[in-house]
């Protein structure tokens, strides 16, 4: 008889002072608008909260501590796009696959490729000539300007 070993993530908004898993942990979530997600877990180490929708990358050195992204941070160090608000010292999961919501500084065209922003946790259709290595997804449909909108990740696990 097959074994399913998928780990289902149940409440993606869960947050805790304790790991709600293990170091690494990705689980697949079902949602209703996006479909098929995968969510890992992360730890904000960044001294306050961090909002919904943001691009977060590992602190220097670890697996699970996560800080807001900064400029065009390179795509190996992003964990993922909170979609709930991460209270400082707080365990929590983070999207790093599939479609999902996220926070533009610009407007961003359809089918754009994108990457992290200037501004921390804010995603931009930079000009990727030269960053390549700092796509984090694409744009399915267009961002009409500084607003959230679905991104669809690629590479983050």
């Amino acid at each position: 008889m097959p074994y399913d070993s998928k780990a289902y993530l149940s409440t993606p908004s869960s947050t805790s002072t304790e790991a709600l898993g293990v170091v690494g942990e990705i689980r697949e979530y079902i949602d209703a608008t996006y479909g098929k997600q995968f969510y890992r877990l992360v730890k904000n180490t960044s001294g306050s909260d961090i909002a919904a929708n943001l691009a977060v990358v590992y602190a220097s050195g670890s697996s699970v501590n996560c800080a807001l992204s900064g400029d065009e941070a390179a795509a190996a160090t992003v964990a993922g796009i909170t979609q709930n608000i991460i209270p400082a010292t707080h365990y929590a999961w983070v999207c790093c696959g599939g479609a999902c919501k996220a926070t533009s500084g610009a407007a961003i065209a359809a089918n754009a490729l994108v990457t992290t922003d200037g501004t921390a946790g804010l995603v931009d259709d930079n000009t990727t000539t030269g960053i390549e290595h700092c796509i984090i997804g694409v744009a399915p449909s267009a961002f009409s300007g500084a607003t959230t909108g679905t991104l669809r990740l690629r590479g983050l696990m």
